[in-house]
Order: C-alpha cells, then structure tokens, then sequence
C-alpha cells in the first residue's frame, strides 16, 4: 500500500495578535523595533490558529541572496509557489498569513533580504526611527491589504509573482494559447530578472490584469536590450497606463495587444 502523506494547516497569526505588533511600533515600545535585528523570535501558541491552507511535507528553506538582492528571487518564488499550491486568491490576500510567515517560518530570509541595515543604535533618533517603522510595515506587515501592498511584501511578492505568471497558456488558453512554452515559469523568469522589470510592471495597477501583464513580459523578453533599461520599462508603462484610460486595451485580443505594445516600444526606442 502506498503511503500517503496527510495535508496540515497552515498556521497563522490571529489577527490580534499582528494588531498588537504593529502598535507596538508606531507607539514605540521598547524592544519592538529591535526584535528585527533578533534572529529569533519568540512564538506564543495562543497568538496562533490552523488556517484553512492545506500544505504537504516541510515547508521550503528559502535561499538567501548573494551581493545581487534579487538573486534568490526567482528560485525562492518557485518554491513558495510549488509548496503553496492550494493557496487561492482570498487566503494569498490574508495579512494574517504573510506576517506569520515573514515574523515566523521565513524569518532568516525576510531579515537577510529585507532586514535593516546597521545596528539597533542607528535608529535611536525619531526621524530614523520613523523610516525604518515605515520601511518595516512595508515589508514585513500588509497592513493596507491592496495589491501594492502584498507585491511589496517579503515574502506574498515572490508567491503572487509566480502565481500571476505561471502558464499563462492554462489559465487563460482562450487569449494565451499561443503563448505555450515548456517552462511554466517562462514569464516568472522574466518578470523576476530585474528589481526594474518587478516594480515598473507588476506594482502599477495594470499589473492587475494577467493580459496586459503576460503581454508586457513577453514584449520584454524578446527584447533584452529593452528590458536592461528602467527608463524605457517605465517609459513603456507610463504609455501603456494612459493607453489602458483611454483606449481601454483590455478589451484588445492577443496580437492586437502585443502590436499596440510592440508600437509603443519602438516609439521609445526611436526617442531615447
């Protein structure tokens, strides 16, 4: 008889318990500032409950950049994606989640790729403090609950980045299905390749259609010298956003996107 590995839930904090811990930064108690320069953290049983995630085996070991922050990103995102495959939209929009994840399960990584940077002590002045509670909020916490805000977490950003573009050809055959590539994560891979291509593509609010955004990395990926360039992705963005009020691009099939971005691009091309 074969073995049969049993689901388990996903823990989680309560919510309760992420309230108090942002509080306690923006009325600057003492030590909670400093906890995340802590490689461990102190997890009361009681603070948590089993969440309706079902996930198999040990959780993945997240790698750790080298000298390139974004060096890790891409293998880190595959992993996330692959061990959170039962994850859905509504529970991969849970703060709850996220915060436990980046304060608990994937603390070594969070503090290594989005820790801060110096000592306790550099941060005893209040307009230092201030930037780095922000800072803090921003990537440890979703604490708006937007898209923004999970795609500039620690670790929610690597998850919805594999997760928005994952076989497009599957989720969407009747506008990707020309698109089909052997590699599922073709388009994570372009879309993780720079900090650039991340922030200028999936962080605007078109990034909120996998159209226009599996349409702009594929774009991108044919175009390497393009893509090396942030003032050409953002140039291309800042089109496409007034292109997406106006002409409403959505509504374009596959080839009439991707000639409209095509345009666009050579456009740039000619003025810079």
């Amino acid at each position: 008889m074969k073995h049969m590995t049993k689901d388990l839930a996903q823990m989680i904090y309560k919510r309760a318990k992420v309230e108090r811990m942002m509080n306690a930064l923006r009325s600057g108690e003492v030590g909670a500032l400093e906890s995340y320069f802590n490689p461990n953290l102190s997890v009361n049983e009681e603070d948590l409950f089993p969440s309706t995630i079902k996930v198999s085996g040990k959780a993945p070991i997240l790698k750790t950049p080298d000298k390139d922050p974004v060096s890790a990103d891409l293998e880190n995102a595959i992993m996330l994606h692959q061990y959170y495959q039962n994850l859905d939209e509504t529970q991969a929009s849970d703060p709850r989640l996220w915060t436990y994840l980046s304060h608990v399960q994937f603390r070594k990584y969070a503090l290594i790729r989005w820790g801060l940077k110096g000592k306790p002590e550099d941060f005893e002045k209040q307009e230092e403090k201030a930037k780095a509670i922000t800072y803090i909020f921003e990537h440890w916490f979703v604490s708006g609950g937007s898209d923004r805000d999970l795609r500039r977490h620690a670790i929610a950003r690597l998850w919805w980045a594999a997760h928005l573009t994952c076989a497009p050809w599957k989720s969407d055959p009747e506008f990707f299905s020309g698109l089909e590539n052997k590699d599922p994560y073709y388009y994570t891979r372009i879309l993780l390749s720079t900090q650039d291509i991340y922030q200028q593509v999936l962080e605007r609010a078109m990034g909120r259609s996998n159209r226009i955004l599996i349409s702009v990395l594929e774009f991108l990926g044919k175009n390497k010298s393009f893509a090396q360039s942030r003032e050409k992705i953002r140039s291309l963005m800042k089109e496409l956003n007034l292109a997406y009020g106006t002409k409403k691009i959505i509504t374009l099939d596959q080839k009439t996107l991707a000639a409209l971005i095509s345009k666009i691009g050579s456009e740039i091309d000619v003025k810079e």
